[in-house]
């Protein structure tokens, strides 16, 4: 049977007979008109206040309450971490526009050192509009790519995290300031990179980030 209520009436109770004894009011009640017994209204419970989260911009408690620092939206806070972001990057003398335009212009290099080997196809993903496009231009030349760049790609962003935070000191500030929060680049389609859509990713992007912050704390750069 359910908690809810019953589709059955409530019984009427008797009226007491001659010599009935009329059972003494509870206490707390008082005596009405006629000698019926009315009970006092209740007193108004005091509002619950809940309260107040102190959560900081762009954070989130993650498992065992450990801070997890969330990036991705241009709109959000620390959006400087992607590799979208207006950032400029001096590298070999030259000027790329985003980080992402030099870690796409890396795919042009020899293997084992950070050279192009096909500058041509270097220089024009770094003359690319915006960050997209570098992608795009660095994809319709895959097949030239270095060969081992599936096994040295994170080592390679280290090598742009390093050179893009090392020239914007604001921006190496932001990072440091995020403590022990563990960096999570909140992309839906990027599963290597960020989380992913179903947020289980392998998030390398926020993982380099993190060993970045270690060794600006640390002073080994």
């Amino acid at each position: 049977m359910g908690c809810g209520p019953s589709s059955q009436k409530p019984k009427q109770p008797a009226a007491p007979g001659k010599g009935a004894q009329v059972a003494a009011p509870n206490k707390g009640t008082k005596q009405g008109r006629g000698g019926k017994n009315v009970n006092p209204a209740p007193a108004k419970r005091a509002p619950i206040t809940k309260p107040t989260k102190h959560a900081t911009s762009g954070a989130k408690a993650g498992v065992g309450g450990a801070n997890k620092v969330y990036f991705y939206d241009k709109n959000k806070p620390h959006y400087g971490f992607t590799n979208f972001s207006n950032h400029p990057i001096t590298y070999g003398g030259l000027v790329y526009p985003t980080s992402e335009h030099l870690f796409q212009s890396l795919k042009a290099s020899s293997p084992e050192v950070f050279i192009p080997h096909r500058a041509d196809i270097a220089d024009r993903i770094r003359n690319c509009r915006n960050s997209a496009d570098a992608l795009s231009e660095a994809t319709r030349y895959k097949k030239h790519q270095r060969s081992d760049w599936f096994r040295v790609n994170i080592q390679m962003m280290d090598e742009v995290l390093l050179h893009k935070f090392r020239q914007h000191p604001a921006l190496k500030a932001e990072l440091l300031g995020t403590g022990n929060a563990e960096l999570v680049e909140d992309s839906h389609v990027d599963a290597f990179w960020g989380v992913g859509k179903n947020g289980k990713g392998r998030n390398e992007l926020g993982k380099a980030l993190v060993r970045l912050r270690e060794r600006f704390r640390q002073g080994l750069l």
